[in-house]
């Protein structure tokens, strides 16, 4: 697939694959109901459990569709870590139709790890890494801001809290002609040049090190919070997701990454693949070109605190005080190429 049929093909899915529920911005309010002691008690990735979804649809008022849980993740499903368990919801096809939910199916939903503020502003500040690399390719994952209210089906207490849905890759695959790759490892000469230039240096900018384009986290299908995208042609298109372990995030549960001799996950270390140094440039130019769209997403105090978006903004200055010096981007970038 050539780029520009690539381009062409992101803007026809726009209008023939468009999904109520990512169309708009708005913090949406929903209701879930399940036996979530039990889920936050088993972490049981085998099993699904049973309960609703319940929200307030601009065309047909208060609506319940049935819903499944399973949990999700890994280093999150661990309890000394998270309290609550990350979730996949899934969705009835025959009742979503004509809802917000129309065209949705299986979602991944981005569940408040902890009862803290703190840990709501974690949520805030992840949705805010999707965000930014939205700016920076339409090949990205949506994402909807959420109130949750997580009733217990089992006689449980309640709680109400920040969370996000994650559109489903498979979707994201479907409207742009692609497949997810599934294999365990991937060829790096495979990889698009230009769109993995892109995400390493997206990586660079949240401090990212916990992530591959070629190889799977034992037990799971490639690659390790990268999913790649199959083109027609067989060129694989890198799609990065899942950042709490990031310096933007700056989680006080995230740790560095081994082996790399990264001593804090704020320190940020290249770890894209050398390649044409007029690709790291281009790519390098998207980031200049959005770089006051990205400073108003980090300046959004919706969901953080003004405290915690100047501390952010300083970060992300940080990044940009590299891509402006040339020697920097030299020798933290292209000299610390893999």
């Amino acid at each position: 697939m050539s780029r520009l049929l690539l381009t062409i093909g992101l803007l026809f899915s726009s209008s023939v694959f468009a999904a109520p529920l990512f169309d708009s911005d708005e913090l949406l309010a929903i209701s879930l109901s399940g036996p979530f002691e039990l889920i936050d008690r088993e972490r049981d990735k085998e099993k699904e459990y049973v309960g609703s979804l319940s929200y307030n649809d601009p065309e047909r008022g208060p609506t319940t569709l049935d819903a499944k849980f399973s949990v999700r993740g890994n280093f999150r499903l661990r309890k000394d870590i998270c309290s609550h368990a990350q979730l996949w919801v899934n969705l009835k096809k025959s009742q979503v139709k004509g809802t917000l939910f129309a065209k949705q199916d299986k979602l991944k939903l981005v569940v408040q790890c902890k009862d803290s503020d703190r840990y709501a502003e974690y949520i805030g500040r992840e949705q805010q890494a999707y965000q930014i690399f939205q700016t920076l390719s339409d090949l990205s994952l949506d994402t909807r801001m959420l109130k949750v209210t997580y009733a217990d089906s089992d006689g449980g207490g309640s709680r109400e809290q920040l969370g996000f849905f994650i559109q489903h890759q498979d979707r994201l695959a479907k409207q742009n002609d692609m497949t997810v790759y599934k294999e365990i490892k991937a060829d790096k000469a495979r990889l698009d040049p230009d769109r993995s230039a892109l995400v390493a240096l997206f990586m660079y900018l949240v401090s990212n090190t916990d992530y591959s384009f070629i190889a799977a986290a034992p037990g799971e299908t490639c690659c390790h919070n990268i999913k790649l995208l199959e083109a027609e042609d067989g060129v694989l298109y890198p799609l990065p997701y899942d950042y709490d372990s990031t310096g933007f995030v700056n989680t006080s549960y995230a740790e560095p990454a081994g082996g790399i001799g990264q001593s804090n996950v704020k320190q940020r270390m290249y770890r894209g693949y050398c390649g044409p140094e007029e690709v790291t440039a281009q790519a390098i130019a998207v980031l200049q070109l959005k770089r006051d769209t990205i400073d108003a997403i980090v300046a959004d105090t919706t969901y953080v605190s003004a405290k915690s978006a100047k501390r952010t903004q300083k970060y992300v200055d940080k990044f940009y005080a590299v891509l402006d010096n040339p020697k920097k981007v030299r020798r933290e970038i292209i000299e610390e190429c893999r």
